[in-house]
């Protein structure tokens, strides 16, 4: 156990190790673009068709895309290898982009622009769960493993707050579809280098396993299903909390503010997911879930009653505390829980788990947020936080029902589920 933060995050150092400071600058470059897209979408396409029903259409069709598409190309990359996988898409995802900016930019609203869309989402690649995949099969310590999900979960809780603020910008400074140029300069730029140097195998079974063929993707979503819930949840806290603040902001006549608020909960996630690695390995995953489940849905009931915009940053930030370390939990849970040979459709079935999450959240939130202002969209991100305390109360029946067997006592510095 790390004696104090300060020497628990020197571990990070670790992961320099096992990977080079450039590729790790370049997947966190590649993957930009991706938390650009959903927002570019919706602020291209309402400017030029303007409806922001066409503008909502065509982010949904886009999200729900990506979401059925990543864990079928999770299994591509685990049968073929992530290098063949990414150099083929990578040109595909960004020539769909070039698309969809035309679209844009000539005001299409049908057929057209609906391809553009579904080709945009069914070309967007998990960077994030590609690069945990590297992590597992590179790294020789199971802490090490760990250390790399913080990492990444907190890249992914920056890039997620820092994409919208750029797609900001750029429509700010440019026009509504300079957002979708940039993510396309960006698939090119960064994305190309990181396919090119991708590994031709990722997740080769171990040697003394009997396994000779990969198995199913419902074997890997059924083993992975607690943590699936879990990040559903997640997503749909962000979305109706978005929803939520939003209408707060609304309400007080500070529309301009809900964005600087609602980022607030990503730094505060960002900071603890970046220091999940001083959690003690002792600790169980189940309880893991169950303490951040807990903690969501005790601060965002208390975001509810605040009557100010500054005490709601406040308590979202208290909130945002319990968020990151939840997220990384639930990462190592898919991890550990996926079948041998199944981590890519894992870790990209997550990838679309906070997506699908997110969708919900945001719709379900704004017509709450609608019909009963903000108290409704803080509700249902209570809900989804409860639904996760339950989900570690189960994981924590699971494994006390299950019985002992030789490698549960053996597993060293590997928190236990």
């Amino acid at each position: 156990m790390p004696s104090s933060p300060f020497s628990a995050l020197a571990h990070y150092k670790s992961l320099f190790a096992i990977s080079s400071g450039r590729s790790m600058a370049l997947a966190v470059a590649a993957r930009a673009p991706y938390a650009m897209i959903p927002l570019g979408t919706m602020t291209a396409i309402t400017a030029s068709t303007g409806s922001v029903a066409s503008g909502g259409l065509a982010t949904g069709v886009v999200s729900v895309a990506t979401a059925v598409a990543s864990p079928l190309i999770g299994r591509w990359a685990d049968r073929r290898g992530q290098r063949f996988v990414l150099r083929l898409l990578t040109p595909l995802n960004a020539a769909a982009l070039v698309m969809l900016l035309v679209a844009a930019l000539s005001g299409w609203d049908g057929p057209l622009l609906w391809v553009a869309c579904l080709w945009v989402g069914l070309t967007s690649l998990p960077i994030g769960s590609f690069t945990r995949s590297r992590w597992i099969v590179a790294a020789r310590q199971p802490r090490d493993v760990s250390t790399a999900f913080s990492y990444e979960s907190t890249v992914d809780e920056l890039v997620f707050v820092l994409g919208p603020a750029f797609v900001g910008i750029a429509a700010s400074a440019a026009v509504p579809a300079a957002p979708l140029a940039l993510a396309a300069a960006l698939v090119l730029l960064a994305g190309m280098p990181f396919a090119i140097t991708a590994p031709a195998v990722i997740d080769i079974p171990s040697a003394n396993t009997t396994v000779t063929r990969r198995p199913s993707i419902g074997t890997v979503l059924w083993a992975v299903v607690p943590a699936i819930v879990v990040m559903v949840c997640i997503g749909t806290f962000f979305g109706s909390v978005q929803a939520a603040v939003t209408e707060r902001s609304l309400e007080l006549g500070l529309a301009s503010r809900a964005g600087l608020v609602y980022a607030l909960m990503g730094v505060g996630s960002a900071a603890t997911a970046l220091l999940a690695v001083v959690i003690p390995a002792a600790v169980r995953l189940s309880t893991r879930v169950l303490v951040g489940g807990l903690g969501m849905t005790v601060f965002i009931l208390v975001t509810w009653t605040q009557g100010s915009l500054l005490l709601t940053a406040l308590t979202l930030l208290a909130a945002g505390l319990f968020v990151g370390p939840t997220m990384v939990t639930a990462f190592s849970v898919a991890e550990r829980r996926s079948p041998s040979g199944g981590t890519g459709v894992a870790m990209t079935a997550m990838q679309s788990a906070i997506t699908i999450g997110v969708s919900l959240g945001a719709a379900a939130g704004g017509a709450l947020a609608a019909a009963e202002g903000a108290t409704g969209a803080f509700f249902l991100a209570a809900a989804a936080a409860l639904v996760i305390a339950l989900t570690g109360t189960m994981m924590m029946r699971m494994k006390a029902s299950a019985p002992i067997t030789i490698a549960d006592t053996t597993m060293e510095r590997v928190p236990a589920l």
